[in-house]
């Protein structure tokens, strides 16, 4: 299962960047807001594009890996099934990437953000699609990411920009993978 794949990325990196990188790893992979958001995509202008993939593998410290991991086993572990190995991967790297966009668009400069919970936002808000879509009860997971995502404001080193640009990434995907399968399945006139 790729979702154990990426659990395993992210415990490895954790656990071997120290030894390969340095103290300083996090800091390294991480993604830093600047004030020009070009800056980051753009090589040429010294931007550092690749941060934008691995800040989602950096995490810092054991509390922050473990929360993350344990909510991308709950959710990765029943979205991985349903959209099989492909579009799992594509949701999870498209609400990464997303999370990463916001913080480039409207992240606070000054520490480094990091971390697989934009990308975990992006699966709860694609659960979360899948729910209603399926009328099925989905007001606890609203309410619990929601409290999740204000707590970004109040409580610091947690990225609610990361956060918010991953759910949005994570919905517009779930969202156009439905309306595929809508359209596939609608009888033909």
């Amino acid at each position: 299962m790729l979702t154990y794949t990426l659990i395993g990325l992210n415990v490895a990196i954790y656990l071997l960047a120290p030894v390969l990188i340095g103290s300083n790893w996090a800091y390294e992979l991480a993604l830093w807001p600047v004030s020009d958001p070009s800056l980051i995509a753009n090589p040429e202008a010294g931007g550092e594009w690749w941060r934008w993939i691995t800040a989602g593998f950096v995490h810092f410290g054991f509390l922050h890996l473990g929360l993350n991991m344990f909510v991308l086993f709950q959710f990765g572990g029943m979205l991985e099934p349903v959209l099989g190995r492909l579009r799992f991967g594509g949701l999870y790297l498209g609400s990464l990437l997303g999370g990463s966009a916001m913080i480039a668009l409207i992240g606070s400069l000054g520490p480094p953000h990091g971390g697989a919970s934009g990308a975990i936002f992006g699966l709860l808000a694609a659960y979360g699609i899948v729910l209603r879509t399926l009328r099925l009860p989905y007001q606890t997971l609203a309410v619990i990411a929601g409290v999740w995502l204000l707590a970004g404001f109040f409580i610091p080193g947690l990225s609610w920009e990361g956060h918010l640009g991953g759910a949005i990434g994570g919905a517009v995907i779930m969202l156009v993978m439905l309306r595929g399968v809508q359209r596939r399945s609608a009888p033909r006139r």
